[in-house]
């Protein structure tokens, strides 16, 4: 450019560009822009001296950054809940064309059971799953859906989540975390190593527990409790540890609970549910329309995951009894003892609960009257 300046201006001012003046002002003005006319056509075509020609973009300029993210779960690689998440990742890359790449750590590889949700808060991993009732102790709120006997099957857990889901992700958010989508395991059932006759037989026995609620329980029930998270339950079995417990059909099925444990009994105690979620800065960082696909496809893996639930419960108990573990429905006056219990559970934990939580039973209280 300053090169062809300098030409624009050599013209007006060199006789070696310009012709010489004659006659007067007007008709040197009219000269000398008729020379420009004449020398503007080149000075198009005349490259600046330095000009260089424009760089072509990088693969790196034009290729959108890839987002990697790490979500860790407690649970078996071929675990139904698992798998659900590995689709749910699949998903999410194959829509994101790649942008949105979703690791599963499966079986407590990346963070211990225990330490999944501050592992998340806490940059340790992006994104993780947890079974909700396990953080009553962090927000009274997730020990919801473990109350006993409060729910009867899935419609009303269903309807508990619905009523819940609001206040839940407010809960989230305010811990810098956003609920991707929960789904529930198939309903609590009783395991025994020996037959249960009478309320006496919970007594001095080792019960299972893995959060508040099923702590209570084997305190109200006499028994002894034993802490054992899912991904050490196989061995406590193996091993004789646990005498009873509160669980589901694919949990009795994932641990061999046949090894020990003889009797399967259908009390429905309640629907515990898994969450999945991820920071808030991790989903932040994601392009507008990548955050719209990660949405779309967590709602298809809650549908998905809700229906994988129910379809594999009647086939976990089939395989329980085709190892010889009895399937049996509960005695009626001892279930009307842990009916008595599980109303215990649930006062207790109303007395401790503050508007949110009051507001949220009330709703689906409200819903389940109405159905």
């Amino acid at each position: 450019m300053e090169a062809q300046i300098f030409i624009i201006r050599h013209s007006l001012v060199t006789s070696s560009y310009f012709p010489k003046m004659t006659g007067g002002l007007m008709h040197n003005i009219t000269m000398q822009l008729l020379w420009l006319i004449f020398c503007l056509p080149m000075l198009i075509y005349l490259p600046a001296a330095d000009a260089q020609p424009a760089a072509k973009p990088t693969a790196m300029a034009t290729a959108a950054a890839v987002v990697d993210i790490d979500l860790a779960t407690a649970y078996a690689a071929d675990n139904f809940q698992t798998r659900n998440i590995q689709q749910f990742a699949d998903d999410v890359r194959t829509a994101s064309e790649g942008r949105v790449n979703i690791r599963v750590h499966s079986g407590g590889r990346l963070l211990k059971p225990s330490e999944i949700f501050a592992g998340v808060r806490n940059g340790k991993a992006e994104a993780g799953e947890v079974i909700m009732s396990s953080l009553e102790k962090e927000e009274l709120l997730f020990g919801m859906d473990s109350l006993p006997f409060i729910v009867s099957g899935y419609e009303d857990a269903r309807r508990m989540w619905t009523a819940a889901r609001p206040a839940v992700e407010k809960a989230m958010d305010s811990r810098g975390l956003m609920v991707l989508y929960a789904v529930p395991w198939p309903p609590q059932n009783l395991y025994s190593a020996e037959q249960v006759d009478t309320i006496r037989d919970f007594s001095g026995r080792t019960m299972r527990v893995y959060n508040p609620t099923t702590e209570r329980i084997a305190e109200l029930v006499g028994a002894r409790s034993v802490s054992v998270q899912v991904v050490d339950l196989s061995k406590a079995i193996a091993a004789k540890r646990v005498e009873l417990m509160l669980t589901s059909s694919w949990t009795g099925v994932d641990t061999k609970a046949w090894r020990t444990l003889n009797y399967y009994y259908k009390v429905n105690a309640w629907l515990p549910k898994n969450m999945v979620f991820i920071r808030k800065d991790v989903f932040g960082r994601l392009t507008v329309a990548d955050r719209k696909i990660m949405r779309d496809a967590a709602k298809v893996a809650e549908a998905r995951g809700w229906q994988m639930s129910q379809d594999s419960d009647l086939g976990y108990e089939k395989q329980l009894a085709a190892n010889h573990i009895k399937v049996l429905g509960m005695d009626f006056m001892i279930r009307s003892y842990l009916d008595r219990v599980g109303e215990t559970v649930a006062r207790e934990w109303l007395k401790k609960a503050g508007t949110t939580e009051l507001q949220v039973l009330l709703k689906y209280t409200t819903e389940r009257s109405l159905k």
